[in-house]
């Protein structure tokens, strides 16, 4: 079966637009992250991209990020939905 996913070369934090741009249409793991107080993503390395979230979990290929050195490891979703629901509705948004 062929691989969905994708392991990355990258060494060196890189910026959240750059990661956005370089990886759009992926779900993207992110190590070494730098966040916002809340939780957003300032930069990171990005060293697995995939078609799914947790692509290549059944190859192991997460178990090496586990080590206090890739603190903090978060996951960003850049792919595009192919089931978009056009006529969604927030919570507590006004209706015109």
């Amino acid at each position: 079966m062929e691989k969905t996913y994708k392991l990355l070369d990258h060494t060196e934090p890189i910026p959240i637009d750059e990661i956005r741009r370089l990886y759009d249409g992926y779900w993207v793991f992110i190590v070494k992250a730098k966040l916002t107080e809340t939780g957003g993503i300032i930069e990171g390395v990005p060293v697995v991209i995939g078609a799914v979230p947790y692509d290549g979990t059944e190859d192991g290929i997460y178990k090496k990020y586990r080590s206090d050195e890739y603190v903090e490891r978060c996951d960003i979703s850049l792919r595009h939905s192919r089931h978009f629901i056009s006529s969604l509705r927030l919570v507590g948004e006004e209706c015109d």
